[in-house]
C-alpha cells in the first residue's frame, strides 16, 4: 500500500514517513510540504493509480486540511475512489473533530503522534 503524507512539519513528514516503512504499512510513501504541492500530483493520478492512504495535517499555511479536502472532492471519483482521506493534527479543539466527522472525504481525524495500531485497525475496517 502507498501512503501520502502532506504536513509543512519536516519534523512529522520524516517521523511518520520512517514509522510506515518500518512498520511494513507503506511499500511506498510520498511526502509534500504543502496541501499544494500534494494537489497537483493528485490531478496528475489516474484511475489506475495505487490504492493510497493520505495522511493529511489539518493546520497548515496556504491550504489547510479541510481546504485541501475541498480540493480533493473535486478529483475524479476514479481517482478519489482509489485512496482514503485521513487527517491528522494534535488539536484539542472539539470543533476540528465536529467538522471533519462531518466532511464526506475524511475518514477519521487522527491524532499526533501517529499511533499505528489505531491506523491499522482501522485501514482493515
Amino acid at each position: 500500500m502507498e501512503f501520502i503524507i502532506i504536513d509543512d512539519s519536516v519534523f512529522d513528514l520524516f517521523t511518520q514517513e520512517k514509522l510506515l516503512l518500518k512498520s511494513g504499512l507503506a511499500s511506498i510513501v510520498h511526502t509534500f510540504s504543502s496541501a499544494e504541492l500534494a494537489e497537483e500530483y493528485l490531478v496528475q493520478q489516474t484511475h489506475e493509480m495505487p490504492e493510497t492512504v493520505i495522511l493529511l495535517d489539518l493546520q497548515m499555511p496556504g491550504l489547510n486540511g479541510f481546504q485541501f479536502a475541498e480540493h480533493y472532492g473535486l478529483l475524479p471519483p476514479g481517482v478519489r475512489n482509489r485512496i482514503r482521506l485521513f487527517m491528522t493534527s494534535s488539536t484539542v479543539d472539539p470543533n476540528d473533530f465536529a467538522q471533519a466527522e462531518r466532511n464526506p472525504f475524511i475518514i477519521k481525524l487522527l491524532p499526533k503522534p501517529l499511533d499505528l495500531a489505531l491506523l491499522r485497525s482501522l485501514l482493515r475496517a
